[in-house]
This record gives C-alpha cells, sequence and structure tokens, in this order.
C-alpha cells in the first residue's frame, strides 16, 4: 500500500456514498475533482471544503477533463434503490457511460480505476434490471482493462448505512422514527444481511487507489463487508438502542418485497464466484 497523496477523479460525487468519499479523501489530503451532473447539485452531507468541481454527465466527460489525475473512482449510477430508474436509463449511464468513463480515463493516461459494483449482482442471474446493468457494466470494463492493462479494482458493497442516505431506505427511515419518539412498523425482519457502515465503504476504496497489489490487466473484485451478519431485525434493534428511541418496533406490519433476497451475504454464490473473495480475474 503507498502512501502518498493522489489527484483522484471521482464520479457519483453527490451520491450517498460518493459524498463520504468526497469527504474522507479531502480530509487525508487528495486532491479531488469531482463530477456533478449541475452547479446545483449538492452532496449529501456537508463538506468542510470543496473539491475541484465538473459539471456534466459521464457521456459529456474528455480526456481533457481528467488530466494530471492519477486514479478514477467511479461511483455514479443509475436506479439505486428505492429510486427507480428506465431501461434506457440503466443502459445510458451504467453501462454506456461506464465504458465511456474507462476509455477517456485510458486515453487521459490514467492506469488505475476503482469501481463501485452491488451484491445485488450475486446469484445464478441478477433479479433487478439495476442489478443486471452493473453486471453489464462490469463485463464491459473488466474486458478493457484487461486488453488495456490497467489496474481495475471493482468493489462489490454489501448493506451500506449511514448519514446521507436517501431517506426512503431502511436505516434512514429507522433512525427518523427513532428520534421523533415514534413506532417503526417493518416486515417479519428475517432477512439476513451483512450490514457495513458507509465511513468503512469510503474508507476501502480511498485505500484501494493506493494499492499497490493490483496489477495491470488482471480485474481486482472484492466484497466491501463486514464478513458478520444479522437479520434486518437484529440490525434495527441494535440501531434502536444507539438511538436511544423511546417507540417500539413493531415487525411483521409490512409485507416483504417481492422477489427480495432472504439471505444476502458475501458467503453466497455469484456469478463471480471465481473471484468474489479477492481472487484476480483473467479474462
Amino acid at each position: 500500500m503507498r502512501n502518498e497523496v493522489m489527484r483522484i477523479f471521482l464520479t457519483g460525487s453527490t451520491g450517498f456514498i460518493g459524498s463520504h468519499v468526497l469527504q474522507q479523501a479531502m480530509a487525508k489530503g487528495h486532491d479531488v475533482v469531482a463530477l456533478r451532473r449541475t452547479s446545483t447539485s449538492s452532496p449529501a452531507i456537508a463538506l468542510a471544503k470543496q473539491p475541484t468541481w465538473i459539471n456534466g454527465t459521464l457521456a459529456s466527460l474528455k480526456p481533457d477533463h481528467l488530466e494530471g489525475c492519477d486514479v478514477v473512482i467511479h461511483l455514479a449510477c443509475a436506479g439505486v434503490s428505492p429510486k427507480q430508474a428506465t431501461w434506457n436509463e440503466l443502459t445510458q449511464a451504467n453501462v454506456l457511460g461506464s465504458a465511456h468513463l474507462i476509455a477517456v480515463a485510458h486515453s487521459a493516461g490514467i492506469h488505475r480505476f476503482i469501481a463501485a459494483g452491488t451484491c445485488h449482482e450475486y446469484g445464478s442471474e441478477p433479479l433487478s434490471p439495476y442489478a443486471a446493468s452493473k453486471a453489464a457494466a462490469f463485463q464491459l470494463i473488466s474486458t478493457y482493462a484487461y486488453y488495456h492493462q490497467i489496474c481495475l479494482y471493482y468493489g462489490i458493497i454489501f448493506s451500506a448505512y449511514g448519514e446521507g442516505q436517501y431517506s426512503g431506505n431502511f436505516w434512514p427511515s429507522l433512525r427518523q422514527a427513532a428520534l421523533a419518539g415514534e413506532d417503526f412498523p417493518m416486515t417479519n425482519g428475517d432477512q439476513i444481511r451483512d450490514f457495513i457502515p458507509v465511513e468503512v465503504v469510503a474508507s476501502k476504496l480511498i485505500s484501494a487507489g493506493l494499492n499497490t497489489a493490483l496489477i495491470p490487466g488482471k480485474p481486482y473484485v472484492e466484497n466491501i463487508c463486514t464478513g458478520s451478519t444479522s437479520t434486518l431485525l437484529e440490525f434495527a434493534q441494535k440501531e434502536w438502542l444507539l438511538f436511544k428511541a423511546t417507540g417500539r418496533i413493531l415487525p411483521g406490519l409490512i409485507p416483504p418485497r417481492p422477489n427480495e433476497f432472504r439471505i444476502l451475504t458475501p458467503s453466497v454464490n455469484s456469478i463471480y464466484s471465481d473471484f468474489t473473495h479477492g481472487d484476480s480475474f483473467d479474462p
């Protein structure tokens, strides 16, 4: 692992995980060039200082935008639950956008590319359009990295939670009810997950940019998780105590979502089973 300052080109910089990557990277002294859609786009959490902003989309990027950068951290995507995106939006942003970005990075002379995947890619086949688009994007960028001898790190993120998360997700909804002194209705909570604080996810992605073990042309895929699991109800009860909530958790009042994995942990089989624990992938 290198110990130096990087100039990072960051996409998804105003999103949940991207905002934490942006905050941590600048706090560690790294120089960040951050892509946002418009000048009014704001990070999901407050920043102590501002990066160098570039306004636009993935499709609008040119090599000049990435000039002087050492590494790309690519987090921009469409369709993150519970937000919805059309098939066209998923294809344009997640698949074509990712393919365009790695090609532009290569043209700009950047040989280190960090990208985030999702645990929803796992299984015999992805069970949602979002997961399918992320899996397709991985196939494209990993093959590109192989042919052009790029160091690619692909972090498959499990159940991240924390400040700045979309208000409709589980943890923010739980926190809001707890702080308001309200009861919290939920499903029966038997879903099993690996819950990981977003700060840990952000730190892992930044560290990947300094990882000297990455090999050009050999994409490296790693689960970003804690390695320990709990049911959704157990997680809710633990957080409820931390919030010193006065209301009650009411399991079983909300029906489970259709096509939801009951168990989604790092030990499940996946279409990337040959390298889901950090093995290198040779297409």
